[in-house]
């Protein structure tokens, strides 16, 4: 890569000075030599444009020269960088190997207060790697797969979210498979959430798929409903809308917005 730009740097400064060369002929055509005798006239001209290019040489190389220091700069650390994650990538990986089963839980434990405390923070980038820590412990950690999804999401990173989630849900699905509980994080929630993602994204086929499958699970959920309603309105599907809007009025009677709602459905 640092010989790549080498190489570049170095053609581009060849064209640049190939160019003030060649642009500076034409201004000895304009040069008043009536008063340089006939054989010192072509000396004249050529100790003017030597001056010249000297001095445009001069001043472009300095240039370059600081060009070229910035970049090796910037490259240098961007590759120190690298190295150090290489070396805790390691090092990580080292203790891993090393931590027993009941140690590794309670590391795990440890870091997962630890990141929902600092995302109450919004510290954002420390609880993002507090989570990345326990998916390096433990790669079937449905609540930290599920919480680097909400991070992405509230960062707007959709793409990262979704897939997020998307693992988060295969992990779900092999859980209740296995015959395991559910624990904190349920199918329909993760559903719900792909489905708040692929809404943003303006997906909104796929966020109604995964909405109905929350609401196959789990019917009476006011937010579910609130959210397929508000697909409906958007996607302009009146009769989908109506249903959802009596399931959302019977299971949530006193919610203030039904009566707005109601208005925006008819008029759609």
């Amino acid at each position: 890569m640092l010989t790549i730009i080498s190489l570049s740097a170095i053609a581009l400064a060849v064209v640049i000075i190939l160019f003030i060369i060649v642009k500076k002929f034409p201004a000895l055509a304009i040069l008043d030599a009536t008063n340089v005798p006939g054989e010192k006239e072509a000396k004249f001209k050529e100790r003017i444009i030597k001056a010249r290019v000297e001095r445009d040489l001069a001043k472009w190389s300095g240039f370059f020269g600081r060009l070229w220091i910035f970049l090796s700069k910037r490259l240098s650390a961007s590759l120190q960088a690298q190295h150090d994650n290489l070396k805790k990538i390691k090092t990580r990986y080292r203790l891993n190997n090393k931590m027993s089963f009941a140690d590794r839980q309670r590391r795990i434990k440890e870091l997962l207060v630890e990141a929902r405390d600092l995302l109450e923070k919004e510290e954002e980038a420390r609880a993002e790697e507090k989570l990345l820590e326990i998916v390096g412990l433990d790669q079937k950690n449905l609540g930290a797969f599920f919480s680097l999804g909400e991070l992405y999401e509230r960062q707007k990173k959709l793409s990262e979210a979704s897939q997020t989630f998307d693992y988060a849900l295969r992990l779900a699905r092999q859980r209740q498979e296995a015959g395991e509980e559910a624990g904190e994080i349920s199918l329909q929630e993760i559903y719900f959430s792909l489905a708040g993602v692929e809404k943003e994204a303006g997906n909104l086929d796929i966020a109604l798929e995964h909405i109905r499958e929350a609401l196959e699970l789990e019917p009476n959920q006011p937010r579910y409903l609130d959210l397929i309603l508000d697909l409906s309105i958007i996607r302009k599907d009146k009769d989908l809308a109506n249903e959802s809007w009596e399931k959302l009025a019977a299971v949530n009677p006193e919610n203030n917005k039904l009566a707005e709602l109601k208005e925006i459905i008819d008029s759609l």
